[in-house]
């Protein structure tokens, strides 16, 4: 069962979802239009050990987001330590934008 609004999944058992109030669908997800979003970028981290900082709170804030990292650290998940001028970039939807920034300028100490 689907949530039609905010795409939750739940037990074929559930009839409402818990978060909207919504009826669920029996739908698969493939049926269920793409939420269009927009993403911006937060400030850049200079280093992986500073973006999974700042990616924990986004996590405990519910906020979306994505890495991109140089094709190196990527392509062979260096991780363990900061490479010498790597630079991480988030990337989060526009409605959570000032929220994100807030919370990643608490981690880099940087302000927008």
């Amino acid at each position: 069962m689907l949530c039609p609004k905010c795409h939750s999944e739940y037990l074929d058992h559930l009839k409402e979802c818990g978060d909207c109030k919504t009826d669920l669908i029996s739908a698969s997800p493939i049926d269920l239009p793409i939420p269009e979003m927009m993403w911006s970028p937060l400030i850049p981290f200079d280093g992986k050990i500073y973006a999974d900082m700042a990616a924990e709170l986004l996590d405990n804030n519910s906020i979306p987001y994505y890495f991109k990292m140089d094709w190196a650290s990527s392509a062979f998940s260096i991780e363990a330590t900061t490479i010498t001028g790597q630079i991480v970039r988030i990337f989060v939807p526009k409605e959570h934008l000032d929220k994100a920034n807030r919370l990643a300028s608490s981690v880099t100490g940087k302000r927008i």
